[in-house]
């Protein structure tokens, strides 16, 4: 099947992984704002109006203010856990992004004698890996037999330019369509 490999950073994409990161930042702010607001509406206001008249002005203050206190600190401590997952997360996007990337530019090169693309268990984007896996080996062996073609071409218009330049009554069309032919198979390749 495929070796076993671990990535040694989790910061893979760094641009990438912090978009999501803020991202999640933005969205837990704004379900705390949200939650703020659904508390208050809901019962917040009506329990107020209810201690009221049982605890002194002085003393429900100190008590909501500890309350907000301790809602606060819930968010703050529920942050770091909320980054670090989206780290993990964004890890097992960013990372397989990374490979197929680099899979992809030698590719681009002309490479397709390339190991099959794998990615790891947890990783998401395995259907995209199995597609370039998939069109790396039907395109492979085309271009390495479009790579020979195009060598023994050129190999066989270097001998017909080398017999030209021997003949002494050769006409200078058939020595302009001769290099045509180089150059054309010299753009090919």
């Amino acid at each position: 099947m495929s070796e076993k490999f671990r990535r040694k950073r989790y910061l893979t994409d760094l641009s990438l992984q912090l978009r999501y990161m803020f991202l999640t930042l933005f969205l837990l702010l704004g379900f705390l704002g949200i939650a703020i607001v659904v508390v208050y509406i809901t019962g917040w206001s009506h329990l107020v109006e209810r201690l009221a008249n049982v605890y002194p002005q002085g003393r429900l203050v100190e008590i909501l203010n500890l309350i907000y206190l301790r809602l606060a600190m819930g968010f703050l401590l529920l942050l770091p856990v909320a980054l670090g997952l989206t780290l993990f997360y964004t890890h097992n996007v960013a990372g397989p992004l990374v490979r197929i990337k680099r899979y992809l530019r030698l590719m681009a090169r002309g490479e397709f004698d390339l190991a099959p693309l794998y990615l790891r268990r947890f990783d998401e984007l395995k259907e995209v890996a199995s597609l370039i896996n998939e069109i790396s080996s039907r395109l492979g062996p085309r271009f390495q037999e479009r790579k020979k073609l195009t060598q023994s071409l050129a190999e066989t218009v270097q001998q017909l330019r080398g017999e030209i330049n021997r003949m002494p009554s050769v006409s200078p069309e058939l020595r302009r369509k001769a290099d045509y032919l180089a150059e054309t198979l010299r753009i090919l390749e």
